[in-house]
């Protein structure tokens, strides 16, 4: 009767374990994240979310239909730094004359 208790504990542990690993890695891997598109490229297979990371637009994917929220993304918009201006010589004034001593007001 013992061996036939250790054999059924031994086999209800092996379930758990066997049905803990199975969920285990299939929630380790999850879904893929997928970038979101204004628009879909073509008519088969696109499906689109709303209120994708805070943002009114539809965020327009490839794949499952309904696919969580949080494997979606938006691209980030790169950062432009601010435009600098050209470097622009300064012609002098024509009022001024070139003097050997230096700058000579021309009247």
């Amino acid at each position: 009767m013992k061996s036939h208790e250790a054999l059924v504990s031994i086999a209800l542990l092996l379930a758990i374990a066997f049905v803990t690993s199975v969920i285990m890695t299939r929630t380790a891997r999850g879904g893929e994240k997928m970038i979101c598109h204004l628009e879909p490229v073509d008519s088969d297979g696109w499906h689109y979310r709303t209120k994708v990371g805070g943002r009114s637009e539809q965020c327009w994917y490839m794949g499952e239909r309904m696919k969580p929220r949080k494997e979606l993304y938006w691209a980030e918009t790169p950062t432009v730094p601010p435009e600098i201006p050209p470097m622009t010589i300064i012609a002098p004034e024509p009022e001024f004359i070139w003097h050997p001593q230096g700058w000579d007001h021309k009247e």
